[in-house]
């Protein structure tokens, strides 16, 4: 069963069109994504204007109109590099496919001094 999305797109022009001022606190891309919706484009006329994909236009919009209307959302769990597979969480450092990394810092360590 397909997902019916929550708003009409004229819903979200309007709603769009009465957040000017908040789009254009937006980065770049944001910013012109958000404008050309309340504008009324389509979202494949706006990823076709923006070369992005329909659905980065449809992430990009979701989360204006969550802003706007007050909506939460999900957060996005990132990570760093790293061997573990929920790299979200440690960041990827500690245990792996061979052992376990040490994590303390290596202690210095000096060549002894010659006795002459």
């Amino acid at each position: 069963m397909d997902e019916q999305p929550t708003s009409s797109p004229d819903d979200r022009s309007r709603t769009l069109a009465g957040a000017r001022s908040y789009i254009q606190t937006l980065p770049t891309m944001e910013r012109q994504i958000g404008m050309m919706a309340a504008d009324g484009a389509p979202v494949w006329e706006i990823a076709q204007q923006t070369r992005v994909s329909e659905a980065a236009v449809a992430r990009t919009l979701d989360g204006i109109m969550a802003a706007v209307t007050g909506r939460e959302i999900a957060p996005v769990e990132t990570g760093g590099l790293g061997a573990d597979t929920d790299p979200g969480v440690t960041g990827g450092y500690g245990d792996t496919g061979f052992g376990a990394l040490d994590t303390e810092p290596i202690p210095f360590n000096e060549e002894p001094e010659e006795d002459g």
